[in-house]
């Protein structure tokens, strides 16, 4: 590693004493040897205002606050907000890495840890996260960003510029986009959230803002196209105020395209909108009669509201419309077990 890790303070968070204590070797076996420990996120923020640790490793699982909750605790500091954090977890789903990018996790940890697994983690931390550059280019970046909030443009973008030249960065492209949609340079603006979602393919905000200038040059259909792409995001990330947002300006658009219809759908059977839910659907068929997903989904949102028998129609067809269609066959499969078990 470039950097010495004798020189490096480290405080390992956790209500785990067998996860603390694997990780405290794992970590003296790495030549750490300045380690501290916290059982759990409240003590732990304690010990960061006292002793300002350069690392922090906690586990997601924790009671009260979660390690989830102690990273946004971090970044919201001044003090702190660019120190590394790891988080350790047993399970971690899409959502989970989505909500943890977005709070600012350096690695995520999925147990039980390796010391491979780790020292790569830590490594990575080490000689990029901590390294010179990458704070020259977090000074330019935070320079760029107050210029943006004071409205000053050109001087937002050098900055900028400036970060680019040492790292990639998702987050600058995306302001460079804005930047450059307020000058009405709508193909670079276009290049520069493209290059965002390249880089982060979650980036909803960057998909929205590609919709946005594609209105503004009068392409509804490309609108239309990254408006469901944000969507859908905002959906999977359960953000679902987002989502109805983007959808309903979607149908402002195009009031007859099918998928924002399904969307919509699926965003109420979450929400228990189930009539809602059924509502869309069959608006969705009428547009387009022969799409299996729709039958498939109304017959889901017809079982929610305990009606199999209605729900079977919907489910058989799906499955006229795509023989092959196997999840709808075992939805049916279900349905016709459980009424045989009621005889």
């Amino acid at each position: 590693m470039a950097v010495n890790p004798l020189d490096i303070s480290i405080l390992v968070v956790g209500p785990d004493s067998v996860y603390q204590n694997t990780l405290l070797q794992m970590l003296g076996n790495l030549g750490f040897k300045q380690v501290d420990e916290a059982p759990d996120g409240a003590k732990a923020w304690e010990i960061i205002k006292r002793t300002n640790p350069q690392i922090v490793i906690a586990q997601w699982d924790m009671p009260e606050i979660t390690g989830l909750a102690l990273l946004r605790l971090i970044r919201a500091d001044a003090d702190f907000s660019d120190m590394p954090v790891l988080l350790s977890t047993r399970e971690i789903t899409r959502s989970d890495v989505v909500r943890a990018g977005e709070a600012g996790v350096n690695a995520i940890l999925v147990e039980p840890v390796s010391i491979d697994n780790l020292e790569s983690k830590l490594r990575i931390i080490l000689e990029f996260e901590m390294s010179p550059t990458t704070k020259k280019a977090k000074e330019y970046m935070t320079k760029g960003e107050l210029y943006l909030k004071q409205g000053r443009l050109e001087p937002a973008l050098k900055e900028y510029e400036k970060v680019l030249g040492i790292l990639e960065s998702a987050e600058v492209y995306y302001n460079i986009g804005y930047i450059k949609t307020s000058r009405g340079e709508y193909d670079e603006a276009l290049a520069a959230f493209r290059k965002a979602t390249q880089i982060n393919q979650m980036f909803a905000k960057a998909y929205k803002a590609m919709a946005d200038v594609y209105i503004k040059m009068g392409k509804k259909d490309m609108a239309e196209k990254y408006l469901q792409m944000a969507g859908d995001i905002f959906l999977e990330r359960e953000m679902h105020e987002n989502a109805e947002s983007i959808f309903n300006e979607i149908l402002k658009l195009n009031p007859e395209t099918i998928n924002v219809y399904n969307s919509l759908g699926i965003l109420y059977r979450r929400q228990n909108r189930v009539e809602d839910a059924i509502r869309l659907y069959e608006k969705a068929i009428k547009i387009n009669p022969n799409d299996e997903n729709v039958h498939f989904n109304l017959g889901r949102a017809y079982l929610e509201l305990k009606d199999a028998q209605t729900a079977k129609k919907c489910f058989l067809k799906a499955l006229k419309i795509n023989p092959r269609f196997d999840t709808a066959r075992g939805m049916l499969v279900a349905i016709e077990s459980t009424e045989k078990n009621a005889l």
